[in-house]
């Protein structure tokens, strides 16, 4: 690989938004390391796909060392997989909460744990939010603790690791295909309670994830995206 292409690593590379995070920066030149939890990704020029369940221990240290062995070097993360289950508290059972907390936080500080002991390239990562870190939802408390700590967890690598640049992409509603005839009560109310009168879309998406990702004097930084949702008072 020629020096001067640099390497992207995209977890949830698969998924509604990473698979648009891998097109995004195949189109821009770079080489991309892509994990999925089950399937490959379909390979192309530049493309190294990796198959990891990041519930399972020592998945994060597992990826990076796999992404060197590709490309031999990583200068930028996004940490985009996230496992969101849907459970009244009542009815969370122990193992859920460890693989949800494991795939959206433990992963994660095991990815900033190989890092810091060598940077391998790194220049800066941003980890994928959610508004629910601030604003708590029925039925989606482990899920929203999870996301809250992976916001504290970004703020702490951003002073431990400078100057490797860490922030966070907190996202309110994105649309996507079919959300409104699966979810029509909640597009509506937000359509109806958001400032900007929409959902986030996929471009919406990819503009701020680049802008943190390659902005030079930015980190420690929790950004949200979310069409003004967070302004709104809500009693």
């Amino acid at each position: 690989m020629s020096k001067d292409i640099e390497t992207i690593l995209i977890t949830g590379a698969s998924g509604h938004i990473g698979q648009s995070l891998v097109t995004k920066y195949l189109d821009q030149g770079f080489c991309v390391v892509g994990v999925s939890h089950r399937n490959p990704i379909k390979p192309v020029k530049n493309l190294t796909s990796i198959v990891e369940d990041l519930s399972q221990h020592e998945a994060g240290s597992r990826i990076i060392k796999k992404a060197i062995a590709a490309y031999g070097r990583i200068d930028f993360i996004i940490n985009n997989a996230a496992r969101q289950d849907v459970a009244l508290i009542e009815n969370e059972k122990s193992q859920s909460i460890l693989e949800i907390f494991q795939v959206n936080v433990s992963s994660i500080a095991l990815m900033y744990a190989e890092i810091a002991k060598n940077s391998y390239g790194v220049q800066s990562i941003v980890n994928i939010s959610s508004i629910e870190a601030g604003n708590a939802r029925s039925g989606h408390g482990v899920y929203g603790a999870s996301k809250a700590a992976l916001e504290a967890l970004t703020k702490s690598a951003a002073q431990e690791l400078a100057p490797i640049r860490s922030n966070a992409l907190r996202l309110g509603l994105i649309e996507r295909e079919g959300i409104a005839n699966a979810w029509p009560a909640g597009v509506t109310a937000w359509e109806e309670s958001a400032p900007l009168g929409r959902m986030g879309t996929i471009t919406d998406v990819l503009a701020a994830t680049d802008f943190l990702l390659k902005a030079p004097w930015i980190t420690g930084t929790v950004l949200t995206l979310d069409g003004g949702m967070s302004a709104v008072t809500n009693w």
